[in-house]
């Protein structure tokens, strides 16, 4: 049984990437409207990078919020401890980012992992 804030580590990765998307929303604002105005098809070109960085910082909120649901339900409903690889993955990731990019949101996924982690 999973207990304390263990159990909550699906709903925080969920928050985790709603924080994502909210950021990239207004951060990239100006790079993110032409996807609306020009219609969605195609309006990511090979040469536009703005665009591609803002359309893929805000998706990757979404993939966060979905392994968070992912988690949480495993946890929550079926009763399963996720399995360690996720943990494993999800430190790796964040660490490398962070190392990368000191100045950015993946140390808040550390603690995450490691929650994961000691299940």
């Amino acid at each position: 049984m999973v207990s304390g804030a263990k159990r909550h580590v699906g709903l925080m990765l969920m928050l985790t990437g709603l924080l994502h998307v909210i950021y990239g929303l207004f951060a990239y604002a100006s790079q993110l409207q032409p996807l609306i105005t020009e219609g969605l098809w195609g309006t990511v070109a090979d040469d536009q990078w703005d665009r591609g960085t803002a359309f893929w910082f805000t998706m990757f909120g979404f993939l966060l919020m979905l392994l968070g649901y992912m988690v949480d339900w495993l946890i929550k409903k079926k009763g399963i401890v996720p399995p360690a690889v996720l943990g494993w993955m999800l430190l790796c990731v964040c660490l490398i980012g962070a190392i990368v990019m000191p100045a950015s949101g993946f140390w808040i996924g550390l603690p995450q992992a490691w929650l994961l982690l000691r299940m």
